[in-house]
């Protein structure tokens, strides 16, 4: 049972119309918990975003029409930084779940659970009692980890050693996107990127981004 300890206000972002109104209408008459904004891009979000709504928890679907919310998660982690970010998707995958994680998500619930249950994972994770993942979810970061305990190697080592923006910048590489819009995407100047990218190479022990691709991502 849910308590009246605190008072959790969240926003919802998520590209269908019919799911925000249907958590909009759920939570409306919550004494607990109040959804105060819902919009279907990060965009709206940003736009639309004051202080004054003490927002604590973002419910945010990994795609937003046909394009991946996941690497929008830096500009709102810098907007709201003590916010818990939970995804909110159909979408199960390893390399999706990890990249929204990496990218600073704090939980991963999958679509099709109940209103009622959402809601209590929702403000567990407000109350401060961990993570929400779906079950599902979390057997797929366990087996992960199974798998990654078998084969630690050195490169492993030398990316424990990278901060958690040069962590994202090596993903924008990966993805294949330019200096400019990596710069863009994380809020950054293009010398910015640079820095990080020479940072990463000393680190990594590499020379060029081909190298960081084929050393670090293709094992």
């Amino acid at each position: 049972m849910l308590t009246n300890s605190i008072k959790c206000n969240f926003v919802i972002i998520d590209y269908s119309e019919e799911l925000r109104r249907e958590v909009s209408d759920f939570f409306a008459g919550s004494d607990c918990m109040d959804c105060v904004m819902a919009v279907e891009s990060v965009e709206k979000f940003l736009k639309y975003h004051r202080d004054f709504m003490e927002i604590r928890l973002v419910l945010l679907a990994v795609m937003l029409g046909n394009q991946s919310s996941i690497y929008k998660i830096p500009h709102i982690r810098q907007r709201l930084p003590n916010a818990e970010i939970i995804m909110f998707t159909s979408i199960d995958d390893t390399n999706t779940i990890f990249q929204a994680l990496t990218y600073g998500a704090t939980g991963y619930l999958l679509k099709g659970i109940s209103m009622s249950d959402l809601r209590k994972s929702m403000y567990d994770v407000c109350e401060g009692g961990g993570a929400a993942l779906s079950p599902a979810v979390a057997k797929k970061i366990i087996q992960h980890f199974i798998v990654k305990d078998k084969s630690i190697s050195v490169e492993t080592e030398e990316e424990d050693k990278l901060g958690e923006k040069e962590k994202i910048v090596i993903h924008l590489l990966k993805d294949g996107l330019h200096y400019q819009e990596i710069a863009q995407r994380m809020g950054l100047s293009v010398n910015g990127v640079r820095y990080y990218i020479k940072s990463i190479y000393r680190k990594l022990h590499v020379k060029s981004r081909a190298e960081l691709v084929r050393k670090h991502f293709m094992k």
